[in-house]
């Protein structure tokens, strides 16, 4: 087993929290940009609201590193991986499911085609429909390829638990196989690039060889740093790497030497900052806004309904005759809040409350209790990070 801190136990992953909550705004950031299509700022969009994008990049290594803290302690039985897959279930496709439905509502409102069933039922069991255009899936609401991605990343590392000791191993080994050993069977060739089609023939093996599941591999490497008893006490040395891998992400995004996902472009110098910042916060816990740990909290209903908001707000302002003024940079200023605020609703009727309810029925029928086996996480935190 992993050895763990002594203080471990008792840390408070706001710092982690602000990370997930800065995510989101990122991901609303980049599809914001939608405000600027075919005006003068179209060029300003690409450029600087583009990138921000990787806010999906920084979702999927806080995942990594989170499923290692919270997994810290798994006995490795089989009750312990069905009451991590139970919880991560609950975590993600009830809201998800809402909003499949929703979108479907609205397309239909709107006289917009709507999804086929065999398509809808595809989408709501994490299997990818087109996987053509890597790494999108082609899905009925465009946004859940993430999820299908993070569900994925789930079962594996949730079965590589029943391994015990030797879950590392598993877990790894399964990695290779499926990102190296594989695509070199098939291609000849193995690439980090997260658009490159293998084109192996089966749409869910496509998709999980995507090269953009290292991001969740990192994460897990970074996770596993910082449960280890390694640790770098010049505080000054890892100021320097924050504030040098910081310099780097901003590096990259603004000047082009990075314009896509994965572990090669965006991925990495997050990845280097994620580490650094892990290694500072080893042993302290840094004081964190309230305002982005509760953005950290309202993260996935953010992710999930602010398409859905910008759409709305784009179809009122064209019914009311004021399209014109939803190009203006002030406009989108304003507008920008009104995600939180649904985010907020959801989190709490949709997360704490439909998510919830599903989570303490597939424990129930488990035969457990509402507790991981992992360290102790603070109850404010509790519901985001499980």
């Amino acid at each position: 087993m992993t050895p763990i801190p002594p203080a471990l136990g008792a840390h408070k992953l706001e710092w982690v929290q602000a990370l997930r909550g800065i995510a989101a705004l990122l991901i609303v950031v980049v599809h914001a940009r939608r405000f600027f299509f075919d005006t003068p700022w179209q060029g300003f969009a690409q450029r600087y609201m583009l990138p921000t994008a990787q806010g999906v990049d920084l979702f999927f290594l806080v995942s990594g590193f989170i499923m290692v803290y919270t997994t810290t302690r798994s006995d490795g039985s089989v009750r312990d991986t069905a009451r991590f897959l139970a919880k991560r279930f609950a975590r993600i496709w009830p809201v998800y499911a809402v909003m499949v439905g929703i979108n479907a509502v609205l397309l239909w409102t709107w006289a917009e085609p709507v999804p086929s069933l065999a398509d809808t039922a595809q989408s709501l069991a994490f299997l990818p429909i087109d996987t053509n255009q890597p790494p999108y899936l082609g899905l009925p609401l465009s946004i859940g390829w993430t999820l299908n991605f993070e569900f994925y990343f789930y079962l594996v590392f949730g079965l590589s638990l029943l391994a015990g000791r030797f879950r590392w191993l598993a877990f790894y080994g399964w990695m290779l196989a499926t990102l190296v050993a594989l695509p070199w069977w098939h291609e000849g060739m193995v690439t980090l690039a997260a658009n490159h089609d293998y084109d192996i023939g089966v749409a869910y093996v496509d998709q999980n060889v995507n090269p953009i599941i290292w991001d969740f591999v990192a994460g897990t490497a970074i996770g596993l740093l910082y449960v280890s008893r390694f640790q770098v006490r010049d505080r000054a040395l890892l100021l320097a790497l924050v504030v040098a891998a910081f310099a780097m992400v901003l590096d990259w995004s603004l000047t082009g030497v990075a314009s896509f996902h994965g572990i090669t472009e965006w991925g990495l110098p997050l990845a280097i900052l994620f580490a650094a910042l892990a290694l500072t916060f080893k042993d302290r816990q840094p004081r964190v806004p309230r305002a982005l740990v509760w953005l950290g909290g309202v993260s996935y209903s953010l992710y999930l309904v602010h398409p859905f908001v910008f759409t709305a707000i784009d179809r009122l302002m064209d019914f009311l005759g004021l399209a014109d003024l939803t190009h203006l940079p002030l406009f989108v200023l304003l507008v920008f809040p009104i995600p939180l605020i649904y985010a907020g609703i959801s989190r709490r009727y949709l997360e704490d409350g439909l998510s919830g309810w599903v989570r303490t029925r597939l424990l129930g029928l488990i035969g457990t209790r509402d507790a991981d086996a992992g360290p102790v996480i603070p109850a404010s935190l509790a519901p985001a990070l499980r």
